[in-house]
């Protein structure tokens, strides 16, 4: 064999390995990089796909129903949703292609929320059934299965999973449940994903909306505390130290932590009409301001040096994207008549 036919074979093996190395990762499902929403551009709110850019714009699903809360598994290879169907919102779970869709939740169940499990194999999801119980139940994808971690008369609002998988957070907001001491069993509690081993976070019927931090150290909750306005709580999940990061004289709400744990952005009317902010949980800086006009804006999520939100400038809501810094750099990724909403990454 000459050395001419040796490099040609050697060139042709090496593009066939790599061309095997860029189908595995496409059929692996989405990355990182790519942005799930909710559209009406085609007259009926379906999932859509696109890159951090904005571009490259897939039709995921197609159906007479409402789709809704669009959420990819940490893994990339499936995505879970809410159908609506006669007022009963469904949860529902598909590969990226929109293919395979499956039922997650049980006849005449309405789901409220729902979160993927840090290894993608279970979801935990909040819903009522037809006697009007309200509780979290966790979805195992493998068999289909379902655990009960709640089974009471209060009335739950769920939160996400702790890092490693081991703890579900969520909110107590209404029980006639007595505790030993005579307090109601209201507040923030995390219990172990079998229904074991619950613990109380806080003791106050306004502490809800828990999120756990991408580092596991805190949870951020929102609470009015007996005040008028809604603030941003961050409570240290082993000391259980609680702290106020957003102390305004208005309502501060609809947060995400920054993939290192250590800053909130938030929505907050402190400005007279929403507004995006950043706040540092450690309290060293103010507050800082990343968007200013007169629209509305809303769900701000923050990953890959970029935060996605919501705005209506133009008159229906659009999804855009800026530098978490300052602001800058903010970027249209939807441009439609129509409204998009509900951006998941």
């Amino acid at each position: 064999m000459n050395n001419n036919l040796a490099l040609i074979i050697r060139y042709k093996l090496l593009i066939a390995i790599f061309s095997l190395f860029l189908i595995a990762c496409q059929s692996s499902g989405l990355s990182g990089s790519s942005i799930l929403y909710i559209s009406e551009k085609d007259g009926n709110p379906e999932i859509y796909s696109m890159d951090k850019n904005g571009n490259n714009h897939l039709r995921l699903t197609n159906s007479s129903k409402q789709e809704n809360s669009p959420k990819l598994s940490p893994d990339g290879n499936s995505i879970s949703f809410i159908s609506s169907k006669n007022s009963i919102r469904e949860l529902w779970l598909m590969d990226f292609e929109g293919n395979q869709r499956k039922l997650v939740s049980e006849k005449d169940e309405d789901v409220e929320d729902f979160f993927w499990s840090p290894d993608s194999t279970k979801i935990a999801y909040k819903g009522k059934n037809s006697d009007g119980q309200h509780d979290i139940n966790v979805y195992s994808v493998s068999d289909g299965s379902i655990n009960e971690v709640t089974n009471n008369t209060a009335i739950e609002k769920l939160g996400n999973w702790s890092p490693d998988g081991e703890w579900i957070v969520y909110s107590v907001i209404k029980t006639d449940q007595i505790l030993d001491d005579g307090d109601k069993r209201v507040g923030i509690f995390k219990k172990n994903p079998q229904g074991v081993d619950e613990v109380r976070l806080t003791e106050n019927f306004e502490d809800h909306d828990p999120m756990w931090s991408p580092d596991g150290k805190n949870i951020a909750f929102l609470s009015t505390k007996g005040s008028d306005y809604i603030d941003i709580w961050v409570i240290d999940a082993n000391s259980k130290e609680e702290t106020n990061i957003t102390a305004s004289s208005s309502n501060d709400y609809d947060y995400d932590w920054s993939p290192d744990g250590k800053r909130i952005v938030f929505i907050s009317e402190r400005e007279e009409n929403p507004e995006i902010f950043v706040a540092d949980i450690s309290l060293n800086e103010k507050p800082i301001r990343l968007t200013d006009n007169m629209s509305t804006e809303s769900s701000p999520i923050w990953k890959d040096g970029k935060i996605i939100f919501v705005s209506d400038s133009d008159g229906d809501t659009d999804i855009y994207s800026m530098t978490p810094s300052d602001g800058s750099g903010q970027k249209r990724l939807t441009n439609t008549d129509q409204s998009e909403k509900s951006p998941s990454w």
